[in-house]
């Protein structure tokens, strides 16, 4: 039977070396910096540990049972974020797993649109280093609108979804990372919330 949790360890246990990106909310990059993150299982718990390289400052987690806002498919693939919308700041988070290496998304968005959006490269082990396919200069996305929809793409392959701005009535409020990597093979996640802002069940549908 599937098990969110060990579908969550067996995928993503391990230490990851990342590359944070971040941007304003007009998909401007602001900053970069480098991150190191442990997750593993002790005496039944769950620990974090996400440390930033350059100042050596940690932010540590742990829990023996998944958050009940949190999704993981069976791929190990996982989301984060309240479980129910309100009108005021939320931040969503996505995941999406390719053996030794992640593709992370992290949105925060207020009342007035998104706030800020963070682009994270990770490598597991000795997978190689982690960082963007464009390393030395500032990561420029391209966008395309599909429907009540913005794709937006960090690098080739990665597709950020996001509810397009300027539509205010909508069937679903979704955020969505997809990957299609070098070997043609897709990796994605969709956080979807009802038109009552109820989180749904996770699903393979893309839009």
């Amino acid at each position: 039977m599937y098990d969110p949790r060990q579908s969550l360890l067996e995928h993503n246990a391990g230490d990851w070396q990342g590359c944070f990106v971040r941007f304003n909310g007009s998909f401007v990059e602001q900053e970069r910096f480098e991150t190191s993150l442990g997750l593993r299982e002790s005496q039944g718990q769950i620990q974090v540990c996400l440390t930033h390289v350059s100042s050596g400052q940690e932010h540590s987690m742990h829990f023996r049972t998944l958050p009940d806002q949190m999704q993981v498919s069976e791929t190990g693939n996982w989301s984060l974020g309240p479980s129910f919308l309100t009108l005021s700041h939320c931040a969503i988070e996505l995941c999406v797993v390719n053996q030794q290496q992640r593709r992370r998304l992290i949105v925060q968005q207020g009342m007035n649109g998104l706030d800020r959006v963070v682009y994270v490269v990770e490598v597991k082990g000795e997978a190689g280093q982690a960082e963007p396919s464009t390393p030395r200069r500032p990561l420029v996305m391209n966008s395309t609108q599909c429907g009540g929809y913005e794709l937006w793409q960090p690098e080739p392959g990665v597709e950020l979804l996001f509810n397009a701005r300027d539509r205010e009535e909508v069937e679903q409020t979704v955020w969505g990372l997809r990957w299609r990597d070098c070997r043609g093979e897709t990796h994605q996640i969709v956080r979807r919330y009802s038109r009552q802002r109820l989180l749904e069940p996770l699903s393979p549908q893309w839009i």
